[in-house]
């Protein structure tokens, strides 16, 4: 159970494109004083969508003369149940990123129903997946969905850390995997040994393995951000691990199948080739990684057509993020929707005594 450090403000917050972001720049409501300058989040947002502009007009120039016909066609070529496999890994994807919830929840000692923390989780993370800045974006709308069920506002700051967390670690899982199963960037790379991969591979898993060892060893309180808690423990450690990991293998595969099979390299190559473009996109604060993380896989697939590569990555952000943000909007719609019929019906109904704790995300009429 982690315990707040007396704190007048509040700091932090996470999660990649999916879970990254500024830990120093979440922004909550008004009702919760949040230290820093408006000026910063300002200013990292203009900074991110010039990093996108400036990164689409370099892919057209990478897209060695693949015109806007080619990318429609080939995406016209994808068969229905192409995408149908698509979405499913997209939607299994979604469901293993609760994971990232579940876990945070669970170090921090609370026990939420697991319809609440679903929603929490997916229209958080449908949020930042499309608009970036994951600490303004799918921080608040954890802070309000979560404080609405009963989480301290200090602890949804752990709770967002804790899920990009999750996230760092799936990522050098996956990636090390895949880099010590079947090296192939030196593809990407020319005079790129394969023994360099490989050995890049190991060492992400070693560090991996490293980081557990030392999440198992050492139980002292840390001081994050004016909070205090501690390192989750061996198990805990295995199951962001395998969480993070398997949240990486799922969206990477939704891509991989919709990319055209001439020239493809095997799958691990395409997780590798996933995982630095999440990177990149995360690094840059572009929204949604837009134009960067398209950029990077072009630019590793270079045996692949250009044009089915780009009708790929059109189709993936469709299924991944463009439809997710539209279902994540409606559900956070349809939750808002219910707390404020409850509180009009709290507000009309005679006062008397409630013993049944916080109420839930989804409130029921």
């Amino acid at each position: 159970m982690v315990e707040p450090a007396a704190h007048n403000g509040l700091v932090g917050g996470s999660n990649p494109s999916g879970p990254t972001g500024d830990l120093a720049a979440l922004i909550v409501p008004a009702a919760v004083p949040a230290k820093g300058h408006p000026w910063r989040h300002v200013a990292a947002t203009g900074a991110g969508v010039i990093v996108a502009v400036l990164a689409v007009v370099g892919l057209r120039r990478m897209a060695h003369g693949a015109t806007f016909a080619d990318v429609a066609a080939a995406a016209a070529g994808v068969a229905p149940a192409t995408m149908a496999g698509a979405a499913g890994l997209v939607a299994l994807s979604y469901l293993i990123l609760t994971g990232y919830d579940w876990l945070a929840l669970g170090h921090l000692g609370y026990r939420l129903p697991f319809r609440e923390v679903a929603t929490a989780s997916f229209t958080s993370f449908t949020m930042s997946h499309t608009l970036g800045l994951t600490a303004l974006t799918g921080g608040s709308v954890r802070f309000r969905l979560y404080t609405r069920a009963g989480v301290r506002p200090r602890d949804v700051i752990l709770i967002v850390a804790l899920c990009g967390w999750t996230f760092w670690l799936g990522i050098v899982v996956a990636a090390g995997l895949g880099l010590a199963i079947a090296p192939g960037m030196n593809l990407a790379v020319p005079g790129l040994p394969s023994a360099l991969d490989r050995g890049a591979g190991l060492a992400l898993l070693a560090g991996a393995a490293a980081y557990l060892l030392t999440a198992s060893l050492y139980r002292r309180e840390l001081h994050l951000f004016g909070l205090r808690m501690t390192l989750p423990g061996l198990r805990l450690t295995l199951a962001q691990l395998a969480v993070g990991g398997l949240d990486l293998l799922a969206a990477a595969a939704a891509l991989y199948v919709l990319l055209p099979a001439a020239g493809l390299p095997p799958f691990a190559v395409v997780v590798v080739v996933y995982a630095v473009a999440m990177i990149g996109g995360a690094l840059s604060h572009a929204p949604g990684g837009l134009g960067v993380f398209e950029t990077i896989v072009v630019v590793l697939l270079p045996t692949v057509a250009h044009g089915g590569v780009l009708a790929a990555l059109a189709l993936f952000r469709l299924l991944y993020t463009a439809l997710p943000f539209l279902l994540g909007l409606a559900l956070l719609a349809w939750t808002e929707i219910g707390a404020l019929r409850l509180r009009r019906g709290l507000a009309i109904a005679p006062p008397r005594r409630d013993n049944h704790g916080p109420c839930s995300i989804n409130e029921r009429r």
